[in-house]
């Protein structure tokens, strides 16, 4: 894929800053030899790091510069990134002080967007996959991985409604692993999920139009499917070594009434058994506490095979366990 980059005639710098831009205050150096231009924001940095990862670079900047340059500081690029996606870019070839590389801090969003983004367009396909494994331990194939998680899925540094970013990038390069749970988040969303959410940049990301009639079409089946599996946890004919008959039948209606309003949630994986953990252990003789727990396990395994399925995406890919 050829990314869309623009040569400008050679000029010289100012001292005071760019002649037509300001100078980056993060990524200015003075024996740097090419000047990436982003919008309103000159990054002068060094051609030899950025083409050792990038293919893109590395073909433009072997290209014969315009006879201009030879009296101006360095040759001059435009790209079409945003000087916000850039300095991410940048920061992670280029070090900057009082970063540690042996101390791994929980990325934002907004990295992660901008290195998987920028890195499929100047084809750094390293980076792309590193950031894309980060992506993997949060929106996982794994159940376990999964369910320890709970209650927020997503990474520390992320928000819920960054799922929606999530969707596009996935979308973007094709990693089709990244969707059910990116989705099922989508789908608690409410009304943000149509609005998205401002980036750092100050651009709004938001679902395709296809991607919000997706969440509305599963958001019902969710819920159904969460009814169904609450009312099979909570079915008093299958504690078959119930040590409190007269107490035990009444206890788990009532909990399954109480619970009812909780079934408007369409996240089939956050338990009414675990919400109501405490009560309901207090109220059940052992046997049938033991066995509304493993039914709950039960279900929630069964209903994460199917987990694709309510966004109509392939099921048998996604139930083959991949490690994290």
């Amino acid at each position: 894929m050829s990314a869309r980059l623009t040569r400008k005639r050679a000029r010289f710098e100012s001292q005071e800053g760019a002649a037509e831009g300001q100078r980056d205050k993060e990524f200015w150096y003075e024996d740097g030899n090419i000047i990436l231009v982003a919008r309103d924001f000159e990054f002068r940095v060094f051609k030899g790091i950025l083409a050792d990862h990038s293919p893109v670079f590395k073909d433009m900047f072997s290209l014969p510069q315009p006879s201009e340059s030879a009296t101006a500081p360095c040759p001059v690029v435009d790209v079409t990134d945003t000087p916000e996606d850039l300095r991410h870019l940048l920061r992670v070839y280029m070090l900057k002080s009082g970063s540690s590389p042996f101390v791994p801090e929980d990325p934002s969003f907004d990295m992660i967007s901008a290195t998987i983004r920028l890195g499929y367009k100047y084809q750094v396909s390293n980076l792309v996959q590193h950031s894309v494994n980060y992506l993997k331990m949060y929106y996982t194939r794994d159940f376990q991985v999964f369910s320890k998680r709970r209650p927020s899925y997503w990474p520390p540094s992320f928000r819920a409604e960054h799922a929606i970013g999530v969707v596009n990038l996935a979308r973007l390069i094709g990693e089709h692993t990244l969707l059910p749970v990116a989705f099922l988040i989508c789908c608690t969303l409410g009304k943000d999920i149509v609005k998205g959410f401002k980036r750092e940049d100050g651009s709004w990301e938001q679902l395709t139009l296809d991607d919000i009639g997706i969440c509305f079409e599963a958001k019902g089946r969710l819920v159904g499917r969460r009814a169904d599996a609450s009312n099979v946890v909570f079915n008093f004919q299958l504690m078959t070594s119930c040590e409190k008959p007269k107490r035990c039948p009444t206890e788990l209606r009532r909990v399954l009434d109480t619970a009812a309003s909780a079934w408007a949630v369409p996240d089939p994986f956050d338990s009414i058994l675990l919400q109501f953990s405490k009560d309901i252990r207090a109220s059940l003789c052992p046997s049938c506490w033991e066995t509304v727990q493993k039914i709950d396990d039960i279900e929630r395994s069964e209903m994460w095979k199917h987990l694709p399925g309510f966004f109509g995406l392939p099921i048998a890919e996604y139930t083959d366990r991949e490690a994290e």
